[in-house]
């Protein structure tokens, strides 16, 4: 959207020669030193104008505005490029049929200078510049008129259509480069206001951690410090009450450790659904289209996973998006789940993770998320295959034609689980929660 924006405005600024040459075109004699004059300042003007115009952009969107010399040189380019084009000779011939050549170069020099101010000056600023400019263009016409064989072109009425009729086309000009640039600045607050919204997701996070330890441990210590001074107090007096205190103190510190094992095993867990359901929202947010396909079930039909496949398929998940957004340039990233059938009972379930971010490297390279990996990286990818072959699964990692990088997790389902049983050593299933279906919603 940005470079929709500014290129547009940047080649309408930067046409000003091309312009200029077509002026020089349309009357017949016009070529000469002056004209090849007034094509150079045209030229150098449209450069002063492009980077005003980048400056002002830069500093629409929050940055430094850009130094008053950049902003007098392109007002006094403009003011050459009207000087010496009413000098050439051709241009002050003919003046009565259609639009008088001065009004062209006015429109082209006061055009390109009202583009390039634009996103520095507020709306009714830059409308307010129109008057003046009209004033000049229309002097400008009655003045060339003068000079000509027909009186009827230095006529008032000559002059006030010439200035009515470049007000109206830089009033065009002004409002179209100013829309431009509310629009640029539009998508860049988005930008920032996602970027915003994330740190505050993470920072809500870390004070919901920080309520929890505070609520499980604050209670819990407050009573070991209380149990622990009375059972000083009575081992001072000899008091035989001490070692049942004691024993009160290790037992409240059983229970806290207990219960913030508790705490850090709900974090620690990864729930294929949430897992799934956060890489969507986390890759979308980072700019890369997700689309997530096929159901894991819950209810003990064939497509149900226990609850160690779950987790272990969530870790998945949660390494490739991590992968994906820190290193690669993917656009797109396709997350396929499905629970294949094998012979007799036998069940598969295959997780399959493409992206596009792969970019050049060596032959022979395999990676992660299409980046190289850094030295000491990949602990990774070899924590997954750890996980997975602790369950009998198999993990592999590709490049394929195209750019795209293939991240493929195949894991056996017990046959308990295909009954809708927990096999033996494993968790029971997990109450109903979401699915793969519900995620790409």
């Amino acid at each position: 959207m940005d470079a929709m924006v500014r290129w547009p405005l940047y080649l309408f600024s930067a046409a000003e020669p091309g312009l200029a040459l077509l002026a020089v075109n349309s009357r017949a004699g016009a070529w000469g030193p002056l004209a090849a004059g007034f094509l150079v300042v045209s030229a150098l003007h449209a450069v002063a104008c492009v980077v005003l115009l980048r400056a002002g952009f830069t500093a629409y969107l929050g940055g430094p505005r850009p130094p008053a010399r950049l902003v007098a040189g392109a007002a006094a380019g403009a003011i050459a490029v009207v000087a010496v084009g009413a000098a050439v000779p051709g241009f002050a011939a003919d003046t009565g049929d259609g639009v008088p050549v001065t009004l062209t170069v006015a429109l082209i020099a006061g055009g390109a200078l009202t583009g390039a101010v634009a996103p520095l000056l507020r709306t009714p600023a830059l409308l307010g510049c129109v008057p003046l400019g009209a004033v000049v263009a229309g002097g400008l016409v009655a003045v060339v008129g003068a000079g000509t064989s027909g009186p009827g072109n230095a006529s008032g009425k000559a002059a006030f259509e010439a200035g009515a009729f470049y007000a109206s086309t830089i009033v065009f000009v002004a409002l179209t480069y100013r829309v431009s640039t509310w629009m640029l600045g539009v998508v860049w607050e988005i930008d920032r206001s996602r970027a915003v919204h994330a740190s505050l997701a993470v920072a809500e996070e870390r004070l919901r951690f920080a309520r929890d330890l505070h609520d499980v441990l604050g209670h819990n210590l407050s009573l070991i410090a209380v149990q622990s001074e009375l059972a000083a107090r009575l081992a001072t007096r000899g008091d035989a009450g001490t070692a049942k205190r004691m024993l009160e103190v290790r037992q409240v510190a059983h229970d806290s450790l207990r219960e913030m094992r508790a705490v850090v095993d709900g974090y620690r867990r990864a729930d294929l659904g949430a897992e799934l359901a956060g890489a969507r929202s986390l890759l979308r947010s980072a700019g890369v289209a997700c689309r997530v396909t096929g159901e894991v079930s819950r209810d003990g039909r064939d497509q149900a996973l226990p609850a160690s496949a779950q987790a272990t398929l969530g870790w998945v998940v949660r390494e490739a998006t991590t992968n994906v957004i820190h290193h690669s340039e993917a656009t797109t990233c396709t997350i396929d789940l499905e629970v294949r059938g094998g012979p007799g009972r036998a069940r598969t379930a295959v997780l399959r993770i493409t992206n596009d971010g792969v970019a050049a490297v060596p032959a022979g390279t395999t990676r992660l998320g299409g980046s190289a990996p850094a030295p000491g990286a990949g602990s990774g990818l070899a924590g997954l295959e750890e996980r997975l072959a602790g369950l009998g699964g198999v993990l592999t990692a590709a490049r394929e034609p195209g750019g795209y990088f293939v991240l493929e997790a195949r894991l056996p389902v017990p046959v308990d689980a295909v009954e809708g049983t927990s096999p033996v050593g494993t968790p029971p299933p997990a109450p109903a929660g979401a699915t793969v279906a519900e995620a790409s919603r």
